[in-house]
């Protein structure tokens, strides 16, 4: 456990400090409100995780810096700088979530049997709000780019159709990362017998299974079942749609993208047995 924990303190503090590097217009209240929950769970050993993570959603409470207008100049700008926050904020997410599921193995390993169904709920209900989180954020990311895409759209007339149509055309499957070693099962069950195993990195395709479990598909011999909170879901790669002011159709097509993977990843880390925290039967 208190190895667990100093790796955790380790990556929390790094992290602080690259969200400390780009924090943006409204970051101290909103970073304050996480402090203050970090710091009223003593016990919460993601603590630095949960402020970097609010931290990089600061942006999206705010609305598109303007005055009137917008030239296709500066809504490249807004849209090169909301694409940076939605990087920061993945990545913010990823290593959260990452932290919380560190703490359930710990959890298990450590815990007596009489006590291990109190320290899961415990570690459950951290996790619950750490998702209801990340669910403000992402009704606030969808808020703001109603406000930039309507501005794109008056810019370079056409724009919201030529990406929806091409990302119809280019409808498939979302790709993933393992973000470590993954066993692949045979069936989408933590006991399941292990058919395959995927390194650390390797790119698969994913189909959504039961019990928080997906399909992941890297090839003939690396298909099977796995955690979907395993992955790193992959932004989809979107050609520039054709027509118009190429690049800020590009920065949209880009904007959209990112924002779908991070919706994709609330969706998997929020589906029953996703976390881990079920008591073992």
């Amino acid at each position: 456990m208190r190895r667990a924990g100093l790796m955790n303190a380790a990556l929390g503090a790094a992290l602080l400090a690259l969200g400390a590097c780009a924090v943006p217009q409204g970051g101290p209240s909103a970073t304050g409100v996480a402090a203050n929950r970090a710091a009223a769970d003593p016990q919460d050993s993601c603590g630095p995780q949960v402020v970097v993570f609010v931290n990089a959603g600061d942006l999206f409470g705010s609305p598109p810096r303007r005055s009137g207008p917008p030239s296709v100049a500066e809504l490249e700008a807004e849209l090169e700088r909301e694409n940076a926050a939605l990087e920061r904020l993945q990545i913010a997410f990823d290593a959260l979530l990452y932290c919380r599921w560190t703490e359930v193995r710990v959890i298990r390993a450590e815990t007596p049997p009489a006590a291990l169904p109190a320290r899961l709920q415990e570690a459950q209900g951290r996790m619950r709000r750490d998702l209801d989180q990340a669910e403000r954020t992402r009704a606030a990311i969808a808020a703001r780019a109603a406000r930039i895409e309507q501005s794109v759209e008056a810019v370079a007339p056409g724009t919201r159709a030529a990406i929806s149509a091409r990302r119809a055309a280019d409808a498939a499957l979302p790709r993933g990362v393992a973000s470590a070693g993954v066993p692949l099962r045979v069936r989408p069950e933590a006991n399941a017998p292990v058919v395959g195993r995927l390194t650390a990195g390797a790119e698969v395709t994913l189909r959504p299974a039961a019990g928080g479990f997906a399909y992941a598909d890297g090839g003939p011999a690396l298909r099977g079942y796995a955690p979907g909170n395993a992955f790193t879901l992959q932004p989809a790669t979107e050609a520039a749609p054709s027509g118009g002011p190429g690049r800020l159709r590009t920065l949209a097509a880009t904007n959209i993208a990112r924002r779908d993977a991070f919706a994709q990843s609330l969706e998997l880390a929020g589906r029953p047995g996703a976390g881990g925290f079920e008591a073992a039967s």
